[in-house]
Order: C-alpha cells, then sequence, then structure tokens
C-alpha cells in the first residue's frame, strides 16, 4: 500500500514537472494587433497614425507628357531661345513627374493642426544630369549634343507645398491669397496672360478669418522673388551694338534676344502685401482682392562714378554718398467668379481680371523667365522674318540727365480671362478658355531715350496679346486622365510695331526682321494616374 502511493505521487510530481517545462517552451502571448484605423473627420482616405489621435492621408500622382512648341508642363515658346524658331531650337519637349503628397491633420482647441507635403521628381526634355537621371541635349547653337542647360536646368527635383495652417494662420510654401481662378480646373497650360501661382506656389504667412456661411477675409505678406520682374534702366549702355535703326537702348545685352533688359532692381526689401475677400457657396465662388508691390531700385549711376543724383533728377536719396531713385508703391486689384453649372455635374463658367501698376509681375506671368523682361520673340523666319516685341518691366529707371524723370515711372497692365468647362458623360469633359492681356509703359523716359531717337511716337512700348485653347480629358478609368490641348496665343499690337531690326540670334549670322503681330500654335498629350491628392 505504502509502495503504492508512493509510485502514484512521484508519477503525479513528474507530470507536473513535466507540464511545467513543457510550458516553459510554449510561445508568449502576443499582443492583440492594433489595426489601421479610419479617421472619417476629414473626408475620404485619411487613418490615424497607430497610437496617436494624428489623421494622416497619403496621395500622389504620376504623369508623363509630350508638349508641341511649348516646354514642359506646357508653357508655350513665346521667350527664350526655342521661341525664335530657329533650327537650333527644339520644337518637343517631354516630361515625366511623379509627385507624393502628405496630409496630417489634428484637432485641438484652436481648430485644426494641419501640414502638408507635395514634391517629388521629374525629368524633361534637355534637363541638367545628375547621378540617378543622365541627360544631353543639343545646344541652341547646334552641334553635337552635351550637358543640357536648358530653361528647365537643374530641375530634376520638383517642390510645389510645404506649408503649415493653425488658427487661421498659413505659413509656408501655398498658393497666393490672390488668387483666385484655379487654372488646372481648364488647363494644362502654365498661365502666361495672368499669373496663377498653383503650379509651383510661393513663401507665404497668410491668415484667414472664418466669417461664417462661406464668407471670409484673408490677409498675408508673400514672397515675390520667384515672379520678380526689372526695374528698367534705360540709361545702362549695353555690352553690345545691334545694326539697324535701333539704339542699344533697346537691345541692353548682346546675344541674348531682342528684349532683355539689365536689371537695376535693390535687394528684397520689403514682402508684397495682399488682401482678399472671398465667400464659397454650393453655387460656387467669388472673390476681390487687392495687393501691394514695392518698387526699390538701385543706385542712379551703379559704376559709382555719381556721389549725387544728376540735375535733372533734383534731390534725392543716398547711400554712401551715391543717389538713387526714392521707393514707389506698386499696386493691383482683381475681381473674379465661378458659377457651377446645372447642364452636368461638374460642368462650371469661371472669369476674373486683374489691374497692375508698378507690378507687372503679378498681372503677365511671363513663362517663368526669371532672368529677363522679354516676352515674345520670331516666328516664321523666312523670306520676311517676323518679330515680336513686348517688355514686362515693373518700372522703368532713366540713368542719364537727358531726360526730365525725376524717379521711379511705374507701368500698368491689365487683363481678363474666363474658362467654361462640360462633361459629356462622367468619364468625358472639354474646357474652352481665353483671354486678353495689356501693357503701357506710361513712361516719360521710354518716349525721350527710345521712342523719339527710333523715329516712334509716346507709347512705342506699349503692346497687347490674347489667348486661346481647350483641352479635352477622358477617364477610361477612376483616378487616370488622359488628356489633350491645344493653345493659339498672338499679339495684337506689338511693342515698338512697323519696325525694321536686324541683330545676330544665337548660333546665326545677323539677320533683318520686321517687328509686328506674331503668333503661336502650341499642344499636348498628357497621361496622369492620380491616387488621394
Amino acid at each position: 500500500m505504502i509502495t503504492t502511493r508512493t509510485l502514484l505521487l512521484g508519477s503525479v510530481a513528474a507530470f507536473v514537472v513535466a507540464a511545467d517545462a513543457q510550458a516553459a517552451d510554449m510561445p508568449v502571448k502576443a499582443k492583440p494587433v492594433q489595426y489601421v484605423k479610419i479617421c472619417s473627420l476629414y473626408g475620404d482616405g485619411f487613418y490615424y497614425m497607430p497610437g496617436t489621435d494624428t489623421c494622416i492621408k497619403i496621395g500622389g500622382f504620376v504623369r508623363a507628357e509630350i508638349n508641341y512648341n511649348a516646354a514642359a508642363p506646357f508653357q508655350s515658346f513665346t521667350n527664350n531661345a526655342n521661341a525664335q524658331f530657329f533650327r537650333g531650337g527644339d520644337q518637343f519637349n517631354t516630361r515625366s513627374r511623379a509627385v507624393l503628397t502628405v496630409d496630417a491633420r489634428d484637432q485641438t482647441e484652436y481648430g485644426v493642426l494641419r501640414s502638408y507635403l507635395a514634391g517629388g521628381w521629374q525629368f524633361d526634355s534637355n534637363s541638367s544630369p545628375t547621378l540617378s537621371l543622365p541627360g544631353t541635349g543639343v545646344p541652341t547653337a547646334g552641334g553635337a549634343a552635351g550637358a543640357a542647360n536648358s530653361p528647365q536646368a537643374n530641375n530634376n527635383v520638383y517642390f510645389q507645398r510645404a506649408f503649415v495652417q493653425y488658427a487661421g494662420f498659413t505659413i509656408g510654401r501655398a498658393v497666393s491669397i490672390f488668387d483666385f481662378m484655379n487654372t488646372t480646373r481648364y488647363s494644362y497650360q502654365t498661365g502666361l496672360l495672368y499669373r496663377d501661382t498653383n503650379d509651383i506656389g510661393e513663401n507665404v504667412f497668410s491668415y484667414t478669418q472664418d466669417l461664417g456661411n462661406g464668407f471670409s477675409i484673408s490677409g498675408a505678406l508673400e514672397d515675390y522673388t520667384p515672379f520678380s520682374r526689372p526695374i528698367h534702366d534705360l540709361g545702362a549702355a549695353g555690352p553690345g551694338t545691334f545694326p539697324g535703326p535701333f539704339t542699344a537702348n533697346l537691345f541692353p545685352i548682346a546675344g541674348s534676344g531682342p528684349t532683355s533688359s539689365a536689371w537695376d532692381n535693390a535687394g528684397w526689401h520689403i514682402p508684397d502685401i495682399d488682401f482678399n475677400a472671398r465667400v464659397d457657396q454650393v453655387w460656387g465662388g467669388a472673390q476681390v482682392m487687392v495687393g501691394f508691390h514695392r518698387n526699390d531700385a538701385r543706385y542712379y549711376d551703379t559704376s559709382g562714378g555719381l556721389t549725387a543724383a544728376p540735375a535733372a533728377f533734383g534731390a534725392g536719396p543716398a547711400i554712401n554718398g551715391v543717389a538713387y531713385p526714392a521707393d514707389k508703391w506698386g499696386w493691383a486689384a482683381g475681381a473674379g467668379f465661378e458659377v457651377n453649372l446645372p447642364w452636368a455635374k461638374g460642368d462650371s463658367f469661371a472669369i476674373q481680371g486683374m489691374y497692375c501698376v508698378g507690378w507687372a509681375g503679378r498681372c503677365i506671368l511671363n513663362n517663368f523667365t526669371f532672368r529677363s523682361d522679354q516676352m515674345f520673340a520670331l516666328v516664321n523666319p523666312g523670306a520676311i522674318s517676323k518679330l515680336g516685341l513686348a517688355w514686362v518691366d515693373d518700372a522703368y529707371l532713366a540713368n542719364t540727365a537727358l531726360t526730365g524723370a525725376t524717379s521711379l515711372q511705374l507701368t500698368t497692365a491689365w487683363n481678363v480671362y474666363a474658362a467654361i468647362q462640360h462633361y459629356w458623360t462622367p468619364w468625358l469633359r472639354t474646357s474652352l478658355y481665353g483671354g486678353y492681356a495689356s501693357y503701357q509703359a506710361n513712361s516719360s523716359a521710354v518716349d525721350t531715350l527710345v521712342c523719339t531717337p527710333n523715329g516712334f511716337g509716346s507709347g512705342c512700348a506699349d503692346w497687347a496679346a490674347w489667348q486661346i485653347g481647350t483641352r479635352t480629358i477622358w477617364n477610361p478609368t477612376r483616378n487616370l486622365d488622359v488628356g489633350a490641348e491645344i493653345i493659339y496665343t498672338a499679339m495684337t499690337k506689338s511693342a515698338f510695331d512697323g519696325a525694321i531690326v536686324t541683330f545676330a540670334p544665337t548660333g546665326a549670322a545677323a539677320h533683318t526682321f520686321q517687328v509686328g503681330t506674331t503668333n503661336v500654335l502650341a499642344a499636348v498629350f498628357r497621361v496622369q494616374r492620380n491616387f488621394y491628392p
């Protein structure tokens, strides 16, 4: 009996030890998996970042396009070397672009805290080569292909947005509050006869006050430097001369094109100041806007030869004994409205107008040239080559005693633009758009130093142009856009109209041109795959 009991207890003890050993070998029970949770506060595509109250959305697009008589993204050839339409210029351009967007939002006691980023990579015809994106191109003057040096050089990285929004403030790279009409809704083009910062944005510090029922007012300080235009020094002698009836004042930079001005702008001293009042309703929206831009020039004589203003200028301020023109404020005003049409879902009509004094760069974008004030160049070279000329300057400075100008003289520009879009089916839509822009030099200095010596009457630098275009987009499947667009740009009045000029285009012998009405026909075909924007 005792033996039996001993065996039984021993067996139980052995079983317990074995069970404990087996339990020790078993894995520890895993914690429950924390699945991604949908955030429905801000619309489709948002989810909570695990372990936080932050809602985030990842989006972007991939795009490929080919342009005819235009540089990507669909900037018609109306300036720079390609617009001269000589053998050394391009007729086609291509671009591939990939963009990622990140939208992160939190609820706070002062409203939504939002940060937004949009950027990526791209590669164009003649893009500057990199280690990962090699590229070569034929120089404008012709010859063997080499490392590219185009207006799109060094643009393999694309940077569009980076801003923080909180308690009504927007700080960072965003759209100007002066903008209203969204070009991308109706066109692939980069706006030419009006300025739209939607494509690349600009650095802003803005505040928006929501008034309720869709009404709001905004104010902003904005960095204008990417869109700045020249203060044109008419008294500066150019490094080269050109045959023909015009003086070097008209062609101040040899080899760079017929209207490429030297800049006499001072450094950036004061940001642009913008305000708007707008309403957004079910029927559409409307906005009025006004802005202020200060024109600051350098000295009357940048060589240091003058220690005071010439007598013709009268007394003026001076730094280190060298005089300069008094600063002048330019301004711009505009208004626009957009209405949703009842014919089909998505149909809309928009129109806007702008008026600019001493701020030509607000009314006329000028294709992101950054370097010069030329807008139109050669078209249809042949037995009778045509040349369209246009200055896009903010102000004029007469650095000479030959004129009675006493200060900066501000230019005037205005435009009107309209567009309509119709959905034939939910998968097929077409837009039609057009606009007109006018520019006036408003300068006695231009009249005295340029117009009169060359046989023109006053206002010889004034010009006007118009555009008309249409785009059709087909969606064979959701979030896939296949689109084609054509646009015609023409001058109704060229600056220095009727003149006969001679200059040597890059890579060519001196040639004679007749100044007058010119036109450019451009087209684009684009395929774009969108995911949550």
